[in-house]
């Protein structure tokens, strides 16, 4: 397993939202480009490659697949995570920035995810930060619609967990073989 020229993109948004609800003053909107400036850097250096392994609740999760086709995808991602976070500079809602970061992590997570337990994990990432971009419009409107896309993450969600443990009870892996 190489690790030496990967940098996973998502690591950098969940670094800003954990630390954007403790940051004071007005300067801290000059931080938002800057984990998407990371992720750009980080997937146009990115080598092909199994990367990045945790070993969480018996499992081993491979956090950073990389292929020539994830890399295409990345490359797009990241390249609209700096257009929209510079864009986003003057929302001085932290908490649609960290929704946001949350959302563009768990999308850099499903790209990579080396397995249908990663996947399962980083859209479920996905699905909370795009939930709370809704609610955080804070109209009787938005919150009501928010309220429904909630309840078709959920039951999307509790589809794809069933499928993957389905297959799971059938293979014996959350691995992206083959059967």
């Amino acid at each position: 397993m190489e690790t030496s020229s990967f940098i996973h993109p998502a690591i950098g948004f969940l670094a800003l939202a954990a630390v954007l609800p403790f940051l004071r003053g007005k300067w801290w909107n000059w931080l938002l480009p800057a984990p998407a400036v990371l992720a750009v850097f980080a997937v146009f250096t990115m080598t092909p490659g199994d990367h990045l392994t945790l070993h969480w609740l018996g499992q081993t999760l491979l956090l950073g697949r990389v292929d020539k086709l994830s890399i295409v995808f990345a490359q797009v991602f990241a390249i609209m995570s700096l257009i929209g976070m510079v864009y986003a500079m003057h929302v001085e809602d932290k908490g649609q920035h960290i929704a946001a970061s949350l959302y563009v992590a768990g999308g850099f997570g499903c790209v990579f995810a080396g397995d249908l337990l990663t996947v399962f994990l980083f859209w479920e990432l996905m699905s909370i930060g795009s939930t709370f971009l809704v609610f955080l419009n804070r109209t009787r409107e938005s919150v009501l619609a928010g309220f429904r896309y909630f309840l078709y993450h959920t039951v999307g969600g509790l589809f794809l967990l069933a499928g993957l443990l389905l297959r799971y009870k059938a293979t014996g892996s959350f691995a992206f073989d083959l059967v």
